[in-house]
């Protein structure tokens, strides 16, 4: 009698198979509904620090503008293989292998390839006055799209300071773009390659 007694103890303290395999379901249930919520999250993470990585170099250029008494430029290569510089003198064209050095004039080469899952959309030049620090153009932008769709714009003011928006508010705690500031991809990239050719 003891022994058996001990022994439904032990079972009724355990899980049944079907208890089991419905903890088990439940589970893997959960982790299905967390898995699109975390690839979003890194999206979104990866996306705000491509932003704020730009809106570094931004301030670096303002530096450099004033540290080298001449205006400094960015210059955007949009598409899948993105990329942009900095630099002093005539535009290199970050797709090709080029180094930072004295004699060009290149401070910085940013490649997207450093920023996984994120690209950029559309872009226009932007130019830091070397005496004052302000934007020697009136539309310098970049704007960012992630993996998930989500995008942020950085857009230089007059004084030569980024600001960050989202063209369509889809990012939660950034402030949507004005209306005026949404441009079409064809004429971003089209002014771009002007202001590269031109610089």
């Amino acid at each position: 009698m003891g022994p058996s007694r001990r022994t439904q103890g032990v079972a009724a303290a355990g899980f049944t198979l079907l208890e089991l395999a419905i903890a088990l379901a439940i589970t893997a249930l959960l982790a299905a509904m967390a898995v699109p919520v975390f690839s979003s999250l890194v999206a979104r993470q990866r996306l705000q620090a491509t932003v704020e990585h730009l809106r570094a170099d931004i301030a670096l250029a303002r530096q450099e503008a004033g540290r080298r008494a001449l205006p400094v430029h960015l210059v955007f290569q949009p598409g899948s293989n993105w990329c942009y510089t900095l630099g002093t003198g005539a535009p290199a064209d970050c797709r090709q292998p080029v180094q930072p050095g004295p004699g060009n004039g290149l401070i910085k080469v940013v490649q997207g390839r450093d920023q996984p899952g994120v690209q950029l959309l559309l872009a226009r030049a932007m130019t830091l006055d070397s005496r004052t620090g302000a934007s020697a153009r009136t539309d310098g932008m970049a704007r960012f799209v992630s993996a998930e769709g989500q995008q942020l714009q950085v857009r230089l003011g007059r004084l030569g300071h980024a600001s960050v928006c989202a063209p369509d508010a889809t990012v939660t705690g950034t402030p949507a773009c004005p209306a005026n500031s949404a441009h079409s991809t064809d004429s971003a990239n089209s002014t771009n390659s002007a202001h590269s050719a031109g610089l």
